[in-house]
């Protein structure tokens, strides 16, 4: 997947899955999730997004989750 290729939805789309549905790891035999990598991940991306309504969807997702 080129990323300079995506789109500001899909970009927002994939970022607002994982999101909700982050990776699991394991640290010193405890389960520890990714999410918050994520909403980072997301706040770093949506200054350059242009699409309106992609930029509102990935906010909505992150406030859920912050």
């Amino acid at each position: 997947m080129e990323i300079e290729k995506l789109t500001d939805m899909e970009i927002a789309l994939f970022v607002s899955n994982h999101i909700r549905n982050p990776c699991e790891v394991v640290v010193l035999g405890k389960i520890h999730n990714i999410r918050d990598f994520y909403l980072r991940l997301a706040r770093d991306v949506m200054p350059a997004l242009k699409d309106s309504y992609a930029i509102e969807f990935l906010k909505s997702v992150a406030i859920q989750y912050e």
